[in-house]
């Protein structure tokens, strides 16, 4: 299941994308494309560590970049 915008809203307890925003570290704009397009996977990660697995990512379409 993928981890949506609505999903942040509840987690933090916060109505508007900019109070979204405001919470993950991104503009109220870049909340917005989220929320029409979906969370991007890279982000769905950093979120899940954020939240300490409370919220879930979706990973099947992450792609690990090798050093």
């Amino acid at each position: 299941m993928n981890m949506t915008v609505d999903d942040l809203k509840r987690f933090y307890k916060v109505k508007t994308l900019e109070e979204v925003g405001k919470r993950v570290g991104k503009s109220k704009g870049s909340i917005s494309l989220w929320n029409a397009n979906g969370i991007p996977p890279e982000q769905q990660a950093i979120i899940q560590i954020r939240t300490n697995n409370k919220l879930k990512a979706d990973l099947s379409t992450l792609t690990i970049e090798e050093a």
